[in-house]
């Protein structure tokens, strides 16, 4: 059974002032430790976050709470990082930009990345600012799911 981890609250890290619409972010890491950091870094520049630790648990989240951006790690339990975005890729209604994570960084592991259908390759250890820069330049690519008109 997949382990869902659960999102975090405004009030869980202060933010229960009101703020402008806060983009979702999808974080699928096994690693918990890596997976609490990110959120973390996440919840502090105000995005929505649910992390999940396996690749079932991540299509199930993605289509029930569909994300603005999914951050995706490679070598997850259940289905694979690369299984997972190739079936997001090809969801007709799924349209967030997904940004593999991965240690794995050589040329074959970055191009099947790519081929599986992600939008960018971050390389693991990751650090705060490029994180984020890289999230902005993904997110500005396409509007939020909340202020999608529906047709």
């Amino acid at each position: 059974m997949p382990v869902l981890v659960p999102d975090l609250t405004d009030a869980d890290v202060g933010l229960d002032c009101p703020t402008v619409e806060r983009r979702h972010i999808l974080v699928v890491e096994d690693e918990r430790p890596t997976l609490a950091l990110l959120e973390k870094i996440l919840v502090s520049a105000g995005y929505r976050v649910t992390g999940v630790l396996d690749g079932i648990a991540a299509l199930k989240v993605a289509r029930a709470d569909p994300p603005d951006l999914v951050l995706l790690d490679l070598i997850i339990p259940g289905v694979n990082g690369y299984e997972v975005c190739a079936l997001l890729k090809r969801d007709r209604t799924f349209n967030a930009p997904i940004a593999v994570l991965s240690g794995r960084t050589s040329e074959k592991d970055v191009k099947a990345a790519f081929g599986a259908g992600a939008d960018a390759f971050l390389s693991k250890p990751l650090e705060r600012q490029p994180l984020l820069t890289k999230i902005s330049e993904l997110l500005a690519a396409r509007p939020s799911s909340e202020t999608e008109e529906l047709p």
